[in-house]
């Protein structure tokens, strides 16, 4: 079935990796408290200069995960092994018994699939993936969905709990800090803010070559019914030997969707 080989492409790759993350410019929000939270009076601009930025950095990464993909009657599990730099995530999908089932290119403006199942190949827009069986998941660079970076102008307010800071944005969405390790356990945004997820949460967190990366990124979908669990096993850190492409078939057209 060519829609279900190409969702689960998708999914499979954490909805992998879509293209940017960006949130509405700021507006004024009246300095209010809300259940289970207090008005901080940590400095914003001390907190965000403190989460990791690695944006110098960490210019690639390469490694081998899982995906746990849950959506409404079904679930699966596969294999992805990720390549990954600044502009390009090369992605390729294995089934539980390690048989290549596809490979995904994400760039800045489009997605090409390649199934090696189906022997199709298909080119989506960012614009115009909504109109596709990617339904409301679509892909971000890897090193952004790795390093989540927030920036001043997309904080308004700071309140906290007893463990978390949480860091609320213009457009009513939010990233919760825990306060005991400064890193970054949730980022949530509403559904009219555009993007294609609802939420992002993080888990495992450890250091990796100096890095302090998760080894555990759970994405839900912008309706909140599917969400892909990823589990990354292997991990190298500014590899320089990249294979960012995909090699198609000359009898494989590319579709454009």
């Amino acid at each position: 079935m060519r829609k279900y080989n190409i969702s689960l492409l998708i999914r499979g790759i954490l909805s992998v990796w879509i293209l940017s993350i960006v949130f509405a410019s700021c507006t004024g929000t009246k300095m209010i408290s809300e259940p289970g939270y207090s008005v901080s009076t940590v400095n914003p601009d001390s907190l965000i200069a403190s989460l990791p930025d690695y944006r110098k950095d960490l210019t690639s990464a390469k490694g081998k995960g899982r995906a746990i993909v849950s959506e409404p009657g079904n679930s699966n599990r596969v294999t992805i092994e990720f390549e990954s730099d600044t502009t390009l995530s090369l992605l390729t999908i294995r089934n539980r018994i390690g048989i290549e089932g596809g490979k995904i290119l994400v760039d800045a403006d489009s997605i090409l699939i390649y199934s090696k199942v189906d022997k199709i190949a298909q080119k989506v827009s960012v614009s115009d993936g909504r109109l596709t069986s990617l339904n409301e998941l679509a892909s971000i660079n890897l090193l952004d969905m790795l390093n989540f970076k927030l920036s001043k102008v997309q904080v308004v307010r700071i309140l906290e709990s007893d463990t978390d800071y949480k860091l609320n944005f213009s457009n009513t969405g939010y990233a919760l800090v825990n306060k005991e390790s400064g890193l970054i356990r949730s980022v949530y945004q509403p559904a009219f803010s555009g993007l294609p997820y609802s939420m992002i949460e993080y888990e495992s967190y450890g250091e990796i070559e100096g890095y302090i990366l998760p080894r555990k990124i759970t994405i839900f979908s912008a309706d909140g019914e599917s969400k892909v669990l990823f589990q990354i096993r292997s991990l190298e850190i500014n590899p320089k030997n990249l294979t960012l492409t995909i090699s198609i078939p000359n009898d494989i057209p590319v579709q454009r969707l």
